[in-house]
């Protein structure tokens, strides 16, 4: 078993976890309860947010399947695939706070994709 993979996974489902539970009581929730917003933007942003939900689990079912079946031909298609989508969600976090002028403390979700990023890398090898 490719314990970098298994962790990669691990943390992917930690990572939905924490967006489906944390993220649906302060941020879905509180769209949705939101009376300033246009039906269309509240019910797009919303729909985005599901969105997130299933890139993330489809991220973590990525490295789990090549944890799994590691000596499936496409494994490292998959493994590259998940990787490319950890590192592209943290880039996005990490780079998206300074051009907004925000705090790490209001938009720490970027850093929470490093770890996934690094340990599909690492697993590649």
């Amino acid at each position: 078993m490719n314990t970098f993979l298994a962790i990669a996974a691990g943390l992917s489902l930690f990572n939905l976890a924490l967006h489906f539970f944390m993220g649906g009581r302060s941020i879905a929730r509180p769209l949705l309860n939101d009376q300033n917003l246009t039906t269309e933007v509240k019910y797009v942003l919303y729909y985005c947010w599901h969105l997130v939900t299933l890139a993330i689990a489809l991220q973590a079912g990525l490295f789990a399947v090549a944890v799994l079946y590691p000596a499936m031909p496409e494994v490292n298609a998959l493994v590259v695939t998940g990787t490319l989508f950890a590192a592209s969600f943290a880039a996005l976090g990490i780079f998206m706070a300074p051009a907004l002028k925000i705090s790490y403390s209001v938009l720490p979700q970027g850093w929470l994709f490093v770890p996934v990023a690094v340990c599909g890398v690492v697993g590649l090898t």
